[in-house]
């Protein structure tokens, strides 16, 4: 209290001594509005707005290359845009809006035109499961967080999945694995484009599906085909954790089948260990195919995917993920406190089972992570190499279509010459020979086809 009194009589001291020079100074520096010096001072600062602003775009357009256009690139380029696009203020990107900017690795199959690639103009959307109403060529799909599409590039006419992430979610390590790291069992990632305030991530189409959509679809499957799903996927994780990292959410989703292997896709988990145990601050995966040491949070290592590739196993024996038949879903919320207490769900391995696939998937679900065989072990184990006279015929679209058109050839080369030559001659016997040949590629693509729905090629099997 008494310091404010000394503070006032201090102000009136000073104001009796300058009088009217006082209230010239304050007009000077705050003058009233609609005076001439008061608008001056407006457009001073108005100008100097103007200026930084300029100044700042300027800059910020200098620190973001990758921001400017679409063009061809290398994978540290597709990284420097990812973190370029994560760093980036909000109020930057929606200058983004009406225009794009990206990089793409793949040259070949993916045409850039003056530093533009834009949906619905280079490259079209489609949905991934086509709708019963026409389409018309102006729809495009708008997808949801991490919302998969079908793309084709209209120059090369080449076909891709198109992952949509909004950018406010997109972070670098959705692409960083994918990117760094290639394998014929990783789905090959194209490249990234920033279009609509929409992260547009091109890669491998698998246009097979997911497994959990032939799951959903077909139900349980064989064992010949979980032998063949498994090799795929472990080769991919053998690759992965030799470079160790650990994918974190191996489900059924996550693996999609092409004409002649299988893919693993989302990395968005995913993370490259610089020690030999990885210690998260939060769970990572999809808890129905977790570990015991995931849910814990007490660190946990690559062979965290090898237990969750177990619990995958059992979903795709059963057509249901573990737990859920002996604890439905209605009447518990949450698994991780089961998995926690009661892993491994053996009791939910298929009854048809065979001994070596048993023994194999408990190999895969044992509680001891060190005691856990790792994926190159798991890839000599004698479950999925069984004998010749247990391995059904399984062929691919290719194979078959081969083995078709082989007996055709042999059987053209014994016929007479004029029906060999059907362009000079038409006699019936080479109206015959033309039949037969078209009869021959439709029952062929027919019967590849359907191997092809119903289970994976087996060209590898065994």
């Amino acid at each position: 209290m008494l310091t404010q009194s000394i503070d006032n009589a201090r102000w009136e001291l000073l104001l009796e001594h300058m009088g009217d020079d006082v209230m010239e100074v304050l007009e000077a520096l705050y003058p009233l509005e609609g005076t001439a010096l008061y608008q001056d001072n407006l457009l001073s600062l108005e100008q100097h707005s103007d200026r930084e602003a300029l100044e700042n775009g300027a800059r910020d357009e200098q620190q973001s290359p990758f921001l400017a256009s679409v063009r061809y690139g290398t994978v540290e380029d597709l990284l420097n845009f990812a973190n370029q696009v994560s760093n980036t203020s909000r109020s930057l990107l929606q200058h983004f809006r009406n225009s794009e900017a990206g990089v793409i690795l793949n040259k070949k199959d993916i045409a850039i035109k003056n530093g533009h690639y834009q949906v619905d103009s280079e490259v079209f959307l489609f949905p991934w499961k086509f709708a019963h109403r026409n389409i018309g060529p102006g729809y495009i799909p708008r997808g949801t967080f991490g919302k998969c599409h079908l793309a084709q590039d209209r120059e090369t006419k080449k076909r891709m999945a198109c992952k949509l992430i909004p950018v406010e979610f997109f972070k670098p390590a959705d692409i960083q694995i994918q990117a760094k790291f290639c394998h014929e069992n990783i789905a090959e990632l194209y490249g990234a484009l920033l279009w609509n305030e929409t992260i547009h991530l091109f890669m491998e189409a698998g246009e097979g599906g997911s497994i959990l959509e032939k799951l959903e679809s077909c139900g349980p499957m064989k064992e010949f085909e979980i032998i063949w799903l498994t090799k795929q996927v472990l080769k991919a994780l053998d690759f992965l954790h030799s470079k160790n990292v650990i994918h974190h959410d191996i489900k059924p989703s996550n693996i999609v089948l092409m004409s002649t292997k299988a893919v693993l896709v989302d990395f968005g988990l995913s993370v490259q260990m610089t020690e030999e145990t990885y210690i998260p601050r939060d769970i990572r995966g999809t808890e129905f195919y977790m570990s015991p040491e995931v849910i814990t949070c007490r660190g946990h290592s690559t062979k965290s995917d090898i237990y969750s590739l177990g619990s995958t196993i059992i979903h795709m024996q059963t057509g249901n993920p573990p737990w859920v038949k002996r604890y439905p879903r209605s009447a518990y919320p949450s698994y991780l406190y089961i998995i926690h207490k009661q892993a491994p769900p053996l009791e939910d391995i298929a009854e048809d089972c065979s001994p070596a696939m048993k023994k194999f998937i408990e190999a895969t679900l044992e509680r001891n992570p060190k005691k856990r065989w790792c994926a190159g072990e798991l890839l000599k184990h004698a479950a999925l190499s069984p004998p010749p006279e247990d391995q059904p015929r399984c062929q691919s679209l290719d194979s078959a279509l081969f083995e078709i058109s082989r007996t055709f050839r042999r059987k053209e080369l014994e016929l007479p010459e004029q029906i060999c030559d059907t362009s000079v001659c038409s006699t019936e016997e080479s109206t015959v020979g033309k039949r037969n040949r078209s009869l021959y590629i439709d029952l062929g693509a027919l019967a590849g086809y359907f191997n092809m729905i119903r289970g994976p090629p087996g060209s590898e099997y065994g």
